[in-house]
């Protein structure tokens, strides 16, 4: 897992099956991914998830567990972004004497931090 990449493990406590917890999950998400869910082996995958500017492949697994469910989240940063990133923190190290470090790695932090939080909120909205 890299340094921008998220991993959201979060136990939800519900009476509603794995296919209706599923189906809220999808239908919540879908419109934030510019292509179509994939649903493999009781796992969804959003390529080209986005809700900032930063765009993140997700894996979302639903595991069953004594009080309800144990949603599993991992989102990877697309290596185009990662590959953005690297150039801006090796120019800004040359350029700036490694002040622009100071602004491109807290922007992408930030990102990260929005897209969790995001994500977040509608795993409350399960419940």
């Amino acid at each position: 897992m890299g340094l921008f990449d998220m991993g959201i493990r979060k136990e939800i406590s519900t009476k509603k099956s794995n296919e209706e917890v599923l189906g809220f999950i999808e239908k919540k998400i879908n419109k934030y991914s510019e292509k179509t869910v994939k649903f493999e082996n009781g796992t969804f995958i959003l390529n080209d998830f986005k809700t900032s500017i930063l765009k993140y492949d997700l894996t979302i697994n639903l595991e069953k567990s004594q009080k309800g469910f144990n949603i599993l989240i991992d989102g990877e940063l697309k290596q185009f972004y990662v590959l953005i990133l690297v150039a801006l923190v090796i120019l800004s190290i040359t350029l700036t004497a490694g002040i622009g470090v100071a602004l491109v790695v807290p922007f992408a932090y930030l990102q990260k931090h929005f897209t969790t939080k995001f994500i977040n909120s509608i795993i409350d909205k399960i419940i």
